[in-house]
């Protein structure tokens, strides 16, 4: 079995150019699509170019030589014939069309569908500015919709980092190229609306061919922005690219830098504000203190000239003399009152139960009443009687009524006994 011989890159794309350019039917072509992707290189003077149709692209580049020769210079989105020769590129390997002449037949297709989207979108007013959220200047969270792996996504991290790093940012991430990009780009949105944590967003892309940002010109993907809750900004692609997202969004940035630039300002420039304030007020106050100052100078003149002093001194006499009367009534206004609390104090103390118990004397409960008859007694109760220093409780045996004449003192009964 023989083995195949091995060959370098450069051999080997050198080979396909020649047997290429060997081709007799790939000599002097008329290639009918869609001009995308035009690039005028004003230091060489060439003009490089895609076309278009379908899904299929054909890049192209037409030299200097023959690009000044045209009578008409290409749009983006025109229908052309282009006459070439196809080679290929040696450094990136590509297959290409070396374009001598490009004849315009008029609008493409897919610029002819873009611009009638973007009719029907204006008449509906999704580009109205009046329709539009004005940006916070200084917002707390900023939401960014772009590719976790782009270079947007840094360039957005570094511009706020040296701008405003106080500024938190949170990434949605989202395809920005491709058939599904759309539909990332709106999952995205909801996921972020959703959240409620971000008081202004940015969708941000680098620059791209027109194919890679068609994405962005997606009715569906307009419509969804048109009524993002939260202020939205485009920064798609380069200064020189537009796409229907642009129009559609709360404002337009040319790069993801300059988004975020036009999002938040400076913290050095909100600093030179703030301090200019500062400087504002305090003249403003220096000026109101100086006005007071002079006002009160006034006054205090105005005031030694007609100064009360002279008669709080005739009636201070007047007032010492009241003060004085006024003390004295008082005083033997207390004195009287003492005198009648004493003599208060005195009779609540004849008729306090407590100061008869000091005197010997003692009360007796028959449940919740006092006691007062010996006849109110029966034997067998309990009764509770009340010293000076404690309560005893004792059980009636026998109960004698006294007559007046036993009231005398002791007597004696029938068997001599002293009762």
């Amino acid at each position: 079995m023989n083995q195949p011989g091995l060959i370098s890159v450069a051999q080997l794309t050198r080979y396909v150019k020649s047997l290429l350019e060997e081709q007799r039917q790939l000599k002097d072509l008329l290639v009918r699509g869609e001009i995308c992707d035009l690039y005028y290189r004003s230091a060489s003077g060439h003009l490089y170019f895609s076309l278009r149709e379908g899904e299929s692209q054909l890049r192209c580049v037409m030299f200097s030589r023959y690009a000044g020769q045209l009578k008409k210079w290409p749009e983006e989105g025109s229908a052309v014939v282009v006459r070439g020769t196809v080679s290929l590129y040696e450094r990136d390997g590509s297959f290409q069309l070396i374009a001598y002449d490009i004849q315009t037949l008029g609008k493409g297709m897919h610029k002819e569908t873009l611009e009638e989207l973007k009719k029907r979108l204006y008449q509906e007013g999704l580009f109205d500015p009046g329709r539009k959220k004005p940006l916070p200047s200084m917002p707390r969270t900023v939401g960014v919709i772009t590719s976790p792996e782009g270079a947007a996504l840094q360039d957005i991290i570094s511009t706020f980092r040296r701008l405003n790093p106080m500024v938190r940012l949170i990434v949605y991430p989202a395809a920005v190229q491709g058939d599904k990009a759309a539909s990332s780009v709106m999952a995205a949105l909801d996921r972020m609306e959703g959240e409620g944590l971000c008081q202004s967003c940015v969708i941000a892309r680098g620059g791209g061919s027109s194919d890679d940002l068609s994405a962005f010109n997606d009715e569906a993907l307009a419509r969804r922005a048109a009524v993002c809750r939260i202020p939205l900004v485009s920064a798609v692609g380069h200064e020189v690219d537009y796409t229907i997202l642009d129009f559609v969004a709360d404002a337009r940035a040319a790069t993801p830098t300059a988004a975020c630039q036009l999002m938040t300002g400076s913290v050095s420039l909100l600093r030179e504000e703030v301090l200019r304030r500062q400087r504002r007020l305090e003249d403003s106050y220096r000026g109101k203190l100086e006005s007071i100052r002079r006002r009160t100078e006034r006054l205090s003149l105005l005031l030694s000239q007609n100064s009360p002093r002279n008669e709080l001194k005739k009636n201070r006499q007047t007032l010492e003399y009241l003060i004085k009367s006024m003390q004295d009534i008082q005083q033997r206004r207390l004195e009287r009152l003492r005198s009648q609390t004493l003599s208060a104090l005195a009779r609540l103390e004849l008729v306090n139960p407590a100061a008869l118990l000091l005197r010997g004397y003692s009360i007796t409960w028959q449940g919740d009443r006092v006691l007062r008859h010996a006849a109110d007694a029966l034997p067998g109760q309990t009764l509770r009687t009340r010293l000076e220093d404690g309560e005893v409780f004792s059980s009636v045996t026998e109960v004698r009524l006294l007559t007046k004449r036993d009231d005398c003192g002791p007597q004696q009964d029938q068997n001599g006994t002293t009762v």
